[in-house]
């Protein structure tokens, strides 16, 4: 899982680990996510039973079966030879033989009722307002390293599975399961913290182990138990915040593809109807790739939640820089997170605070820590997807809607007030992170923007005139702002009165002699003041 540290982000390629740190840019060389000797073996759909397909490749090529899949996909794990390999591939009951892939989760840790960042940037609860979500009235599957069965600020399914010792409870052993079940859901309780969706019942599904590793077979396990389980256990989204490399048949959608995609295109049909949302990364790359994508982040069916950085619950991108990890900032781009780099991706992208995020954690009793990672991002958005679906009061507009990218459409804001840095409004060139996405209206931070009239004057060489520049504050913004302009033309001046104001606006006054230069001009005209800068163009043609 080359997710590292900044949203356990387990990589599905065949084994899976929680990492310390977000892990940066890591060679891309399938090989290392490969488990020797482990294969995943598909039926082909027409096979009527998974058992006796099953019992007849065991008694014929003399292997014993490691798990059994008929929900999400139709086959079974094993250990198997070359010669095993090379006859099952030859069945005309196989569709495909596939090695067994690693996976890893990515986190880092730091060391009355709080509101993180990350839940008041996405507006879904505030201490100001006194504010929070509602409970969904659907269930989030967390697929994950377990989840703190005990965690008081946790509403924990008493079922669920373990996929990595299935005769034990899904409890997480590693933290990084109750981390992400935290930010969806931490009750509104009165103390610890509280989540996107307040109260909503997660239900645990154990892929990954104490080191936060797994592979694609145990992910296939966990998929296979929730297509299996979603009627019954009311599960209608699914945070899967791991990741690792896939092949080339994962580039692409449903059909000939791998194993573990084809369990998720089954799961998020819709006569199953789990959503999935899922970490896209901590590498610091596009986790498309023509022969080795980042899955299941390059799957068309998932929502891929990429991370940016927020220190102050506000829009405006004024706080200070995260305080967990150096070279960040507030409202930018998290340096360690992946992006899309095509419109097919694009499309089922979506981004979401991922920078020292507070949740639940395993320990006696209500523990808390803070980690970084798309592993964290991700689950702000299976959150805000649990609303979408419904709460107590009724269905929601996601409800009959398992489409990534309309789900995508759904749960994002184009406001450009609400985005951050990176953002398609203010894009990296060459990457893709998403829009913001909201699950309720985000506040913004105390500034001021400027507006100047007319936007455009035409006057001779020798005269003067003016432009009425306002300042438009937001409430607590106090500081004095003041005026600067650039782009004038030669043997021309400029002046403001004032050239500094407290209040909310001020008059340019441009003089040009008879010789300056003619032609149009656009001058920038530039307020400053607690520690922002706001800037407006406007023209000038001199005759």
């Amino acid at each position: 899982m080359r997710t590292a540290t900044l949203g356990l982000v387990a990589v599905l390629v065949l084994s899976l680990t929680v990492l310390a740190g977000p892990a940066m840019a890591a060679d891309r060389n399938g090989d290392d996510y490969v488990v020797p000797g482990s294969y995943i073996v598909v039926l082909e759909d027409s096979v009527q039973s998974v058992s006796r397909q099953l019992a007849e490749h065991e008694r014929r090529e003399g292997f014993d079966a490691r798990r059994v899949y008929r929900s999400a996909l139709k086959g079974y794990s094993a250990q198997l030879s070359r010669a095993q390999v090379r006859e099952l591939r030859n069945d005309p009951q196989v569709a495909s033989v596939e090695p067994n892939r690693i996976v890893h989760a990515a986190d880092a840790l730091a060391g009355g009722e709080a509101v993180p960042t990350g839940i008041a940037r996405m507006g879904a609860a505030s201490t100001a307002s006194g504010t929070a979500n509602p409970a969904s009235s659907a269930a989030v599957a967390v697929i994950d390293t377990g989840v703190d069965l005990d965690h008081p600020d946790l509403n924990v399914a008493s079922s669920g599975y373990n996929c990595v010792t299935s005769a034990a409870a899904p409890n997480d052993d590693n933290g990084h399961g109750t981390h992400v079940s935290g930010t969806i859901g931490a009750a509104n309780s009165g103390s610890g913290v509280v989540g996107v969706a307040p109260g909503t019942r997660i239900v645990p599904v154990k892929v990954l182990d104490s080191n936060g590793d797994g592979t694609w077979e145990q992910i296939i396990c966990g998929i296979n138990w929730v297509a299996a389980h979603a009627a019954t256990e009311g599960i209608a989204v699914a945070n899967m915040s791991l990741g690792g490399l896939g092949s080339s048949l994962d580039n692409g959608g449903c059909g000939a593809t791998s194993a573990l995609h084809q369990a998720i295109c089954n799961a998020t049909a819709p006569s199953v109807g789990v959503r999935f949302a899922v970490a896209a990364g901590n590498d610091g790359w596009a986790f498309p790739h023509s022969t080795l994508p980042d899955v299941p982040a390059s799957y068309d069916e998932v929502v891929t939640v990429t991370a940016y950085g927020d220190s102050d619950g506000l829009t405006g991108g004024v706080g200070a820089a995260p305080s967990c990890r150096s070279g960040e900032a507030d409202d930018r781009y998290a340096s360690f997170s992946n992006w899309s780099n095509n419109a097919t991706d694009d499309a089922h992208t979506i981004a979401a605070p991922g920078v020292c995020i507070n949740s639940t954690w395993l320990g006696t009793g209500a523990a808390y820590d803070t980690i970084s990672g798309t592993s964290m991002a991700t689950p702000h958005v299976a959150g805000a997807a649990a609303l979408c679906v419904g709460i107590a009061a009724g269905s929601g507009p996601c409800a009959g809607d398992t489409s990534a990218a309309s789900l995508v459409s759904k749960l994002h804001s184009t406001n450009s007030a609400y985005g951050f840095s990176g953002d398609p409004i203010r894009p990296v060139t060459g990457r893709y992170y998403g829009y913001t996405a909201v699950a309720g209206t985000p506040r913004g931070a105390p500034g001021f923007t400027l507006s100047a009239s007319p936007s455009s004057r035409s006057i001779a060489r020798g005269q003067s005139t003016t432009y009425a520049v306002t300042v438009n504050r937001t409430s607590g913004f106090g500081s004095t702002v003041s005026f600067s302009v650039s782009g004038l033309p030669n043997r021309t001046t400029a002046s403001f009165s004032p050239s500094s104001t407290t209040g909310t606006s001020s008059t340019l006054t441009v003089t040009t002699s008879s010789k300056a230069t003619r032609g149009t001009r656009t001058l920038t005209i530039t307020g400053t003041g607690g520690g922002l800068s706001r800037s407006v163009p406007v023209t000038l043609s001199v005759g």
